[in-house]
């Protein structure tokens, strides 16, 4: 599965709901389309499993590099995939005052709010996000401190093992959400990170899982399954809300996992136009998730007397740009960057090491 384009696949609906989420709140249409909130938060749950697996085959290969230094390699390459995009968004938007969300009033960020984002712990400094979307990545940064852990736990032992650990992160999780809800530890809301613990640990059992299995279900069937769970959890969200959240944690996690164990019994898709749309979707969808409030924005802001459908269009042509741009001028070169220190890193110790045994 390590160039799956069904993982493409998923992470292209994930980043789809994502922003058509974003659109339809741009539009004032939250109203006819109840599940517009819970549709972006939808995506970014499956991001979070989508991220979790193929980080647990990023461990897998570089386990099979230079196992001895599994966690530095796995934090440098880490680093330079994902801040240096955040960085440049942090700084564009602040420099250019774009608001939180299209259609809030503008902002002008002080410096300490401006820091925690570049640095991606605004959650743990109590700090605003710059743009909404940011959200999440604190999350993602936050795990990847123990995602080599669970990678080295999944090596180690079996999947009803790794179904404890799920089930003990769900305990934490309900945890969390009790003590949150009384209101009793001040800055509590600060780790919201132990509210997503059961995604990613769905993504480390969709890893499990895969290596011990062949996938016999038909690939005609994987789009039909995601699309079917897209539907099946916004239903859910309308037909029953809960009383004080739309969105409680629990079902998010029953999502989750019925992904995680779902990924691995699909054969890859065959279809070379959705293959195609997919790779190229999620090849860009770092910049497309960072991107949407920008492009939105400007769409709203510069040419407000143009037609809703063409400054629609506008605003995701631009959006595509910002996309493509990003990633071939910012987020490409720093995954490259990352892997030449790594790489340089471990050429310098090689000696030093051997000197050290030789003595």
């Amino acid at each position: 599965m390590e160039e799956s384009r069904n993982l493409d696949f998923l992470r292209s609906v994930a980043v789809l709901l994502v922003l058509v989420s974003h659109i339809l709140l741009t539009a004032g249409l939250a109203s006819r389309f109840p599940a517009a909130y819970d549709m972006g938060r939808l995506g970014v749950l499956i991001f979070f499993v989508h991220t979790s697996m193929v980080l647990m085959l990023s461990l897998e290969r570089s386990e099979k590099r230079n196992g001895g230094h599994l966690f530095r390699d796995f934090y440098i390459r880490r680093a330079f995939r994902i801040y240096p995009l955040t960085i440049a968004c942090v700084l564009l938007v602040s420099f250019f005052r774009v608001p939180q969300a299209v259609g809030a009033a503008l902002t002008t960020r002080g410096l300490s709010q401006i820091l925690a984002n570049l640095l991606l712990v605004q959650n743990l400094a109590g700090q605003p996000n710059v743009i909404g979307p940011l959200w999440s990545l604190p999350l993602e940064v936050q795990m990847y401190a123990v995602l080599p852990f669970f990678f080295v736990f999944a090596r180690r032992h079996s999947a009803t093992a790794l179904l404890a650990l799920g089930g003990a992160t769900v305990i934490v999780g309900l945890t969390f959400e009790r003590l949150l809800s009384m209101h009793l530890v001040l800055g509590l809301g600060r780790l919201d990170t132990l509210d997503f613990i059961p995604c990613f640990v769905a993504g480390v059992m969709c890893y499990r899982l895969s290596k011990n299995r062949t996938a016999a279900l038909s690939s005609r069937l994987w789009p039909v399954a995601v699309v079917a769970i897209v539907i099946i959890y916004l239903l859910w969200q309308i037909v029953f809300p809960d009383s004080t959240d739309r969105n409680p944690a629990y079902r998010g996690w029953i999502v989750c996992w019925i992904l995680g164990v779902l990924i691995p019994q699909f054969r890859e898709v065959r279809l070379r136009w959705l293959r195609t749309a997919s790779h190229y979707v999620a090849k860009y969808s770092y910049g497309i998730y960072l991107g949407q409030v920008p492009a939105l924005w400007i769409g709203a802001t510069f040419w407000p007397q143009m037609a809703g459908g063409s400054r629609w269009m506008v605003s995701v042509l631009l959006l595509v740009g910002i996309a493509v741009a990003g990633y071939h001028a910012i987020e490409h070169p720093g995954i490259l960057l990352g892997k030449l220190v790594a790489d340089r890193w471990e050429s310098n110790r090689s000696p030093v090491a051997e000197l050290g045994v030789g003595a």
